[in-house]
């Protein structure tokens, strides 16, 4: 920027009065952070030489922001030095390190003694990218990065789920693909859902308020089927994606749920979700190329006779009722920053799959009930590890932001990572693999990336 001005406007003179560059404008001038310990323990005792209180510096995070030259010996007007929370401006350093800061700007490098030309830094040092936005903003201690509470209006984008935040009100509109708290992500469940997701309750904490702003986060929506991600081998963008092999019912679900702080220590607290059906299964006619099934004749000890002219019989799988209880622990390792998160997660999860029978029966496709055909399953929880539902989640806030999951819920292992291409675009990523011997609707390994649209205002 300040190589664009007029050539009679002397470099100095800009400097000196800029003593504390604003956050919005400062992004787009070079800076790198010092990795150097030698020259990071001069930096931090330059500071405290000039007084400043040792409580404010941090000597592993040290930022040098500067101004580009066309000079042949000093490549870089340094702007300001950053040490922990204090901040040394242009004039500072020009009379309290000048020899030093020749040394930062690369304008004197040394060895054995004697001075190098050309100049370069030649030092340890780790460039920060001109568009990149400086990691305060990016920093601050949020509860989630895809749906941030320090902005008015976000908007994320990707095939796994979408959502949107209009407004400072905290309200969020979600619609998320798949069923990832028992392990069956995108769709793999058959099913998707539409939630609203609010605040009840406002944290009166004010240590605690800006990390987590409310003690009580509840969401409530409807879940519907999907009929896309069929388990045909009908040739589409997605057709790499594993084929679904269940379904959700025709009628549509109750979703509801909420996050409850604590509120004499909001990191801890309670998390509860549930996915009710509203009606009971009942026969009906369907068209089974929307359905995923698999062939009845693989249980020979299901008995049907529903008539004889009916042939073609399959097993329709459909993922019922499902929810989670647990407690959970929000963790962030320097609540200052914010830069590196965790979320523990341990309670019980519970899910049911009602097995149904389909056959031709010369004119249509018919549903049956479990009762007119025995053999047919009924699976739930049964065994302690169907029971455990635990989840650990990380995050890092840095220069680049990136965050990971794994979870374990119903026996299988569900893995998320999100890492980042540009400051609005990320890759997402989920797999997940069934620990115990899979059932006929689950599938052996499940694996999936999207591109992640992620815009805050």
């Amino acid at each position: 920027m300040l190589g664009m001005m007029p050539s009679q406007l002397k470099s100095q003179n800009v400097i000196d009065s800029l003593t504390t560059p604003d956050p919005n404008i400062r992004k787009y001038f070079p800076r790198w952070k010092v990795c150097e310990n030698d020259i990071r323990i001069q930096i931090h005792q330059s500071f405290v030489v000039l007084g400043v209180d040792k409580s404010l510096l941090d000597m592993s995070n040290i930022e040098v922001i500067a101004a580009p030259r066309i000079d042949q010996y000093v490549p870089y007007d340094l702007l300001t030095i950053t040490c922990g929370k204090a901040t040394m401006n242009a004039n500072v350093i020009t009379s309290a390190i000048p020899r030093l800061a020749e040394y930062l700007n690369g304008s004197v490098s040394f060895l054995n003694g004697y001075e190098l030309y050309p100049p370069k830094r030649d030092y340890c040092y780790n460039e920060i990218a001109p568009e990149t936005p400086m990691d305060q903003t990016q920093a601050k201690a949020i509860l989630s990065y895809m749906e941030p509470s320090n902005v008015d209006h976000s908007i994320t984008v990707s095939l796994f789920e979408q959502t949107l935040k209009v407004g400072s009100s905290d309200f969020w509109l979600k619609n998320i693909i798949g069923n990832d708290p028992i392990g069956y992500p995108f769709w793999n469940s058959g099913e998707a859902k539409v939630v609203l997701k609010r605040p009840l309750y406002v944290n009166g904490n004010e240590e605690s308020r800006d990390r987590i702003p409310n003690l009580i986060n509840a969401q409530l929506g409807v879940g519907y089927r999907l009929e896309s991600g069929l388990y045909s081998d009908e040739v589409n963008a997605l057709s790499w994606v594993t084929r679904r092999k269940l379904n959700s019912g025709p009628d549509v679900k109750i979703i509801a749920g909420f996050d409850f702080h604590i509120p004499f220590y909001p990191e801890i607290g309670i998390s509860v979700n549930a996915e009710i059906p509203t009606q009971k299964l009942k026969n009906k006619d369907f068209d089974r190329t929307y359905y995923a099934s698999y062939n009845a004749a693989s249980f020979p000890n299901l008995n049907y006779s529903p008539g004889e002219k009916s042939t073609d019989f399959a097993v329709v799988p459909f993922l019922r009722g499902s929810g989670q209880v647990a407690l959970f622990y929000n963790w962030w390792l320097n609540k200052e920053k914010g830069e590196n998160y965790f979320r523990f997660d341990l309670g019980i999860s519970y899910f049911e799959v009602r097995e149904m029978l389909s056959y031709f029966d010369g004119n249509k496709h018919t549903f049956t009930m479990t009762q007119d055909a025995e053999g047919l399953q009924l699976y739930k929880p049964n065994e302690f590890g169907d029971w455990v539902f635990a989840k650990v989640e990380y995050r890092n806030q840095a220069i680049f932001p990136f965050g990971m999951s794994v979870q374990y819920s119903n026996q299988i292992l569900l893995g998320k990572l999100y890492i980042p291409i540009f400051k609005w675009l990320y890759i997402e990523g989920k797999a997940a693999v069934p620990l115990r011997h899979f059932r006929y609707f689950e599938n052996q390994t499940f694996f999936m990336v999207s591109p992640t649209l992620r815009i805050t205002l």
